[in-house]
């Protein structure tokens, strides 16, 4: 059993918690941490978890053997440190850290102190997803040709939130949603070569992002995002023998070229955020491997760090520039 300790209890932290807790025999949650108290008591008196406002109680708890920070992203590196100078794994939701510097400052970190880093990009535990990618492995969808998705919801609207700094999301909701599909898309095809972004304000500041990709591999891929519309996720990825479109989370419809009708794959529904927590856990405990692995990590970040860019500089942007 891992012994788990949520930092940071807002709208995801709370997610996080409902996921897991009563849910699941691999992870459990010891404690929880939030520097607002009183907003969180009764959710926590609820489930009788032991609630705490400080990051170093979960660093001293003898009890606690990871960290999950669902906290601001620039508080994520110093965190994975102050983590691993204590011993405790570390689970950081996504993006891993505002730039790849710090991203490789956490590694270099975790690598020092021999602890396992974890990444929130659950999407790579929806069932319709890892299809896609056994498709491109197989060879069944053929030569990749370009990967597109939308990754749109209001949900944040009336949330005061460090979610709508610049500095902490330079791109809103490319940051904060869209980067699920760059982490997907690089999973799937491969590293990303170049990026071009936008973000215009319509309603709210930058609530409307967009980016086109080039991989490596030579495919292409657009990400798109509103942070003021009805929730809708688009997923579509088209190869030289046909393209494969997710439906719904456990919905994959499938149409191959000659000609004919397309067809529905249907998968059993996953909790993505109880399937990537727990897959953290198997991997501590050396029972399989970890979805991820740390260069992914850190070129989520670089890519990233090219679509901030992008943004200020209205030009196509290599990553690694």
């Amino acid at each position: 059993m891992l012994n788990t300790a949520i930092i940071g209890l807002g709208w995801w932290g709370k997610t996080h918690v409902n996921a897991i807790h009563g849910k699941s025999d691999k992870v459990k949650i010891r404690r929880v941490v939030d520097m607002a108290p009183d907003k969180v008591r009764d959710f926590v008196s609820e489930r009788n978890l032991e609630l705490s406002t400080r990051f170093e109680d979960a660093l001293a708890d003898p009890g606690v053997d990871a960290v999950v920070l669902v906290t601001p992203h620039s508080q994520h590196t110093d965190q994975i440190v102050a983590a691993a100078a204590a011993g405790k794994h570390a689970f950081s939701e996504k993006p891993f850290a505002l730039n790849a510097g710090e991203a490789r400052r956490a590694v270099a970190a975790a690598k020092k102190a021999g602890i396992r880093l974890g990444l929130g990009h659950n999407q790579r535990f929806n069932p319709t997803v890892v299809e896609m990618k056994r498709m491109v492995d197989s060879g069944e969808i053929g030569t990749v040709m370009h990967f597109e998705g939308n990754l749109s919801h209001d949900e944040l609207i009336d949330v005061t939130s460090w979610r709508y700094d610049p500095v902490e999301a330079p791109g809103n909701g490319l940051w904060h949603m869209g980067s699920h599909f760059l982490d997907l898309y690089a999973w799937i095809l491969g590293p990303v070569k170049e990026v071009y972004a936008q973000a215009v304000d319509r309603v709210l500041e930058r609530d409307s992002a967009q980016a086109l990709l080039q991989f490596e591999c030579g495919a292409t891929g657009y990400i798109g995002n509103s942070t003021y519309t009805a929730r809708s996720r688009t997923l579509t990825l088209y190869g030289s023998n046909g393209w494969a479109k997710m439906l719904s989370p456990t919905e994959l419809e499938v149409c191959m070229r000659g000609g004919g009708a397309s067809e529905i794959r249907t998968f059993e529904p996953v909790d993505i955020v109880r399937a990537n927590m727990e897959n953290f856990a198997d991997a501590i405990a050396g029972r399989t491997e970890y979805r991820f692995t740390t260069d992914q990590m850190i070129h989520d970040i670089e890519a990233l760090d090219a679509i901030a860019k992008s943004l200020r500089e209205h030009r196509p942007v290599q990553v690694g520039e």
